[in-house]
C-alpha cells in the first residue's frame, strides 16, 4: 500500500467519526403536529385549511432515515375543498455522501407525483439519479449540502453564536427545482414555548427564521420562509411555514422517543 492511499485511508475512518459522533447529537423520534392555515392575504385562493403532519427520524448504523406524511383540507370559496396527501422518505449516511429519496403525493393542486432516486458525492460532483416514468441523470456542484448535513452544521453554527447561516442544499422532495439557496436567520438561545409537551418543557431551543430561494435568482424576496423553535438534538419544537399569501401553523401534539440501537 503507498503511503498517499495510507493517509486517505485514515483520513476517512477519521472523519467517520467525527461524523458519527456529530449525528449522534440527533435525537430518534416520532412527532405529530397539526396544521392551521392562517394569515389568509386577500390575494389567497384559499378561506382556510386544517391538517396533520406525521415525522419521524431514526438512527441506524449507517446513517439516518426520515419518513413524512402529510394530509392538509384546503378551504377554497363556495365551501369547497382540497385534499393534498404527501409521503416523502430520505435516508443520508453519517458522512454526508450519500443520500436517497422517495416521493409520492397527491394534490388538487399539482396533481399525482411519484418517484424515488439518489445523490452521492465524489471528489469533484455531486450526481446521480430520478426515477420515475423514465431515468433522469442528475448532476450538481459539490458544494451543495445534504438535508441532514445541513441541520447539524446549522445546530453548530447556533451553539458557535453565529447569527447568520446560508448554504446550498438539495431537497428530493422539489423535482423541478432541486437546489435552494437556504438562509438561516439564528436568534439568542431560549427557553421553548412548548407547554403541552412533558419531555419539550423548559429545554433550551433557538429561534430560527430560514428563508428559501431559488438557486437562480436575483430576487430578494425567498419563495417562502419558515420559523421554527429547535433544541440541540434536533427536535423541533413549533414551526410556522409563510408562503406569503397565507401560513401554515404547526403545532406538536404527540412526540415520542425512539430506543437507541445497538451497532457493533
Amino acid at each position: 500500500m503507498s503511503i498517499s492511499k495510507y493517509i486517505y485511508i485514515t483520513i476517512i475512518i477519521f472523519i467517520s467519526n467525527i461524523n458519527f459522533a456529530i449525528s449522534s447529537q440527533l435525537l430518534s423520534h416520532k412527532a405529530i403536529y397539526s396544521l392551521n392555515i392562517e394569515n389568509i392575504k386577500d390575494n389567497s385562493f384559499l378561506e382556510g385549511g386544517q391538517g396533520q403532519t406525521f415525522f419521524e427520524i431514526k438512527e441506524n448504523c449507517n446513517g439516518w432515515n426520515i419518513k413524512e406524511d402529510y394530509v392538509i383540507i384546503y378551504e377554497l370559496p363556495d365551501k369547497k375543498m382540497a385534499n393534498s396527501f404527501s409521503s416523502y422518505s430520505t435516508f443520508e449516511n453519517y458522512l454526508g455522501t450519500k443520500h436517497s429519496f422517495e416521493l409520492n403525493e397527491k394534490s388538487r393542486f399539482h396533481g399525482e407525483k411519484s418517484y424515488q432516486g439518489f445523490v452521492e458525492k465524489n471528489e469533484r460532483v455531486i450526481s446521480g439519479s430520478i426515477i420515475d416514468n423514465s431515468i433522469k441523470k442528475l448532476t450538481f456542484k459539490k458544494d451543495i449540502l445534504f438535508p441532514i448535513e445541513h441541520l447539524l452544521k446549522l445546530i453548530e453554527a447556533a451553539k458557535s453564536g453565529k447569527r447568520i447561516y446560508t448554504k446550498k442544499v438539495f431537497f428530493g422532495n422539489e423535482d423541478e427545482e432541486f437546489i435552494k439557496i437556504v438562509s438561516a436567520f439564528i436568534g439568542k438561545n431560549r427557553k421553548s414555548t412548548s407547554e403541552d409537551i412533558q419531555y419539550l418543557k423548559g429545554k433550551q431551543v433557538w429561534p430560527i427564521k430560514v428563508a428559501f430561494y431559488k438557486e437562480k435568482t436575483q430576487q430578494a424576496k425567498p419563495e417562502y420562509e419558515i420559523y421554527l423553535e429547535i433544541d440541540k438534538l434536533g427536535v423541533v419544537h413549533t414551526y410556522k411555514v409563510d408562503y406569503g399569501n397565507f401560513e401554515i401553523n404547526a403545532l406538536l401534539k404527540k412526540f415520542e422517543v425512539l430506543p437507541k440501537i445497538s451497532c457493533k
